[in-house]
């Protein structure tokens, strides 16, 4: 990844955590360093959640609903392992 694309994504990471400032899925504040960030079919940040908001998707299986449904896929970079 050049250094120009580099930081395009981290600046959308942070309108993103911005505009939502909670997890949808959980109420938590969401923080641009610590979240999970879901990647668009173009591999553009497309939407932010909480590692718990993600574990609790990944628990139910949501996470391969939302691939399918959205083409949207988290950024393997941004995931932690955290407890459902």
């Amino acid at each position: 990844m050049s250094e120009l694309t580099a930081s395009v994504h981290r600046h959308l990471v942070r309108f993103l955590v911005s505009k939502a400032i909670t997890c949808p899925n959980t109420g938590e504040v969401l923080d641009e360093r610590t979240c999970v960030v879901l990647l668009d079919s173009d591999g553009d940040p497309a939407a932010v959640i909480s590692q718990q908001g993600w574990a609790n998707l990944v628990a139910i299986g949501n996470d391969a609903l939302l691939e399918k449904t959205s083409g949207l896929v988290p950024d393997p970079t941004t995931v932690k392992a955290v407890k459902a």
